[in-house]
């Protein structure tokens, strides 16, 4: 086999799943007690599918837009944001607002968030199912930790949605736990290609690879922070093999305790450390009831049609089990699907993100709730992005660093 490598013969690896560090795990701590992060920056609507964001869409709806987005990533990066996870949607979900119909390309939107900030770390997502080959995001990914001097990450996803697999020639997307099993594969070639100083030759059951090589080689040392969201029993131990943060969300404050111990126990099996993570939807005022108004008003609002279009899309993907929708009727004239207007709203609102709502008192104090129950760090949706940093700049971060939460 010929290799453009100064002659070098492909090397075969043995290893084809994870866990798997050839140089060691990277440090997933940033040096915050509560790392916080800024998501959904990039996509119309964000994870808000209500009528509410057209009372401003400039304001609530069309932030994705470069001139507000990068102004928005700026912000959030001197305010102290710790990193930023572009929402990663190829095809929207509709309704009467047009839910995630726009949105910007998670690898090109980090690259370009790379050269305007300087100490934020910058993530994407790599769809593993959708038809890439690792071969891509290994060298897509390494290109953007190059440009941001190391400051680049990766977020690990299956795919979940229906309508997404289709529009990649997936008619019927794979199985449930099949797709864990190719990600498996994807996941540990792609270190293999950040590691090796030679080609390589990888020959799994999903994925090949005869004479790989990746140049350069990450600037962040041993490799690039990997992040993983997987909510089910396998999905959790795919990320415990592979990533450094892994986002959970439960209903309550003693849900979260107890994923988060069994995450810990499940990544100390196989001898790797990692950061519980969570994902929230704010809406906080100076009162508790004003708070709640808001809250309220936009849940009044909800767009069934964008909210039904993307859980239908989601159910075929076996995600609805791990967020209770199972027995989701699209066609039933009850608004919430049949499932109930508490899960339907968790859904809808914050794509089944924590949703913290309040003052910035019990704002803060339900970050310390969390924080003590074992979450590390925490990605925010905001419903209105601009006002949101602002309330986390004046009065949630001095409310945590007087609780030793944030330095």
């Amino acid at each position: 086999m010929v290799t453009t490598r100064f002659g070098t013969r492909p090397r075969r690896v043995e290893q084809l799943n994870g866990p798997f560090e050839p140089h060691g795990q990277p440090d997933p701590h940033l040096g915050q007690p509560l790392q916080v992060g800024l998501f959904a920056w990039n996509i119309q609507g964000g994870t808000t599918s209500s009528k509410a964001v057209l009372a401003d869409p400039d304001r609530y709806q069309n932030y994705w837009k470069w001139p507000l987005a990068s102004h928005l990533i700026t912000e959030a990066e001197r305010i102290g944001f710790d990193y930023q996870v572009p929402f990663a949607r190829w095809i929207g979900q509709g309704g009467e607002t047009s839910w995630n119909e726009s949105s910007l390309e998670s690898l090109t939107a980090a690259a370009a968030a790379a050269t305007i900030t300087t100490r934020m770390l910058q993530f994407s997502t790599a769809h593993s199912n959708y038809n890439f080959h690792p071969l891509h995001f290994a060298k897509f990914g390494v290109t953007i930790d190059h440009i941001s001097g190391g400051r680049w990450g990766l977020n690990m996803v299956t795919g979940y949605s229906a309508k997404e697999y289709a529009a990649f020639g997936h008619v019927e997307p794979p199985e449930h736990d099949e797709s864990y099993r190719r990600a498996d594969e994807f996941f540990t070639l792609v270190k293999h290609l950040w590691a090796s100083e030679d080609p390589i030759i990888f020959e799994g059951e999903y994925y090949q690879c005869y004479g790989g090589y990746v140049n350069p080689k990450p600037t962040r040392k041993p490799r690039p922070l990997l992040m993983q969201a997987g909510q089910s029993e396998i999905g959790i131990d795919f990320a415990c093999r592979h990533a450094e943060w892994i986002f959970q969300v439960q209903p309550t404050i003693e849900e979260y305790r107890n994923v988060a111990e069994r995450i810990h126990n499940k990544a100390a099996s196989y001898n790797r450390k990692v950061l519980v993570s969570t994902q929230l939807w704010p809406i906080i005022d100076k009162t508790d009831s004003a708070a709640q108004a808001t809250a309220d008003w936009i849940a009044e609002e909800v767009d069934h049609m964008a909210a039904m279009n993307f859980m239908e899309s989601a159910k075929r993907q076996h995600t609805s089990s791990t967020f209770g929708w199972d027995e989701l009727d699209q066609k039933s004239s009850d608004p919430f699907g049949g499932i109930g207007k508490e899960r339907f709203l968790s859904m809808a609102l914050g794509i089944g993100g924590y949703h913290l709502v309040g003052s910035y008192d019990t704002v803060a104090e339900t970050l310390r709730e969390l924080h003590e129950a074992g979450i590390e760090s925490a990605v925010i949706s905001f419903f209105d992005p601009f006002k949101g940093l602002q309330q986390i700049e004046e009065e949630i971060f001095p409310r945590l660093k007087k609780m030793g939460l944030r330095r």
